[in-house]
């Protein structure tokens, strides 16, 4: 599959699970643009991410310079955590990209949870809403049911 397909599945199913638990459970907050553009964020970055073991995926090429500006802005104004966490970005991300086989631990249900997980600690409902769209881009690979 290439990343439109990927894009796709993971935004109609992540419309989904928005639009029907807040209908029924009352979870996701439309009342902020930064909530709206933070579902967006998570489908985005969620559905491409399995492919970070990809030289040429969009994700990779996503990350970078995020990692970057992210590292830039940590040396402007003396912060040592967005420097660390930008820095620590960049070289996770060209790691994985340099020295991880295709569909190899990156397109795994482990590494899906490991990804989805620190959500957990902004909302359960936005770890739930990562997890489905990541695991959407396996469906897509079929690779339903590969553990690590």
């Amino acid at each position: 599959m290439d990343k439109s397909h990927h894009l796709l599945v993971g935004a109609a199913l992540g419309a989904i699970l928005i639009l029907s638990t807040h209908y029924f459970l009352g979870w996701f907050d439309f009342k902020s643009l930064i909530n709206i553009a933070l579902l967006f964020l998570i489908i985005y970055i969620y559905s491409l991410i399995c492919d970070v073991d990809l030289k040429n995926s969009t994700i990779v090429w996503t990350f970078i310079p995020i990692g970057l500006v992210i590292t830039l802005l940590g040396y402007s104004f003396n912060s040592r955590l967005y420097f660390i966490i930008g820095f620590g970005l960049i070289l996770i991300t060209f790691l994985c990209a340099q020295f991880m086989p295709h569909r190899g631990f990156t397109h795994s249900i482990l590494f899906g949870i490991l990804v989805s997980l620190p959500w957990i600690y902004v909302s359960r409902e936005y770890s739930i809403l990562a997890f489905l769209c990541f695991y959407s881009h396996l469906m897509l690979d079929e690779e339903f049911v590969k553990i690590i």
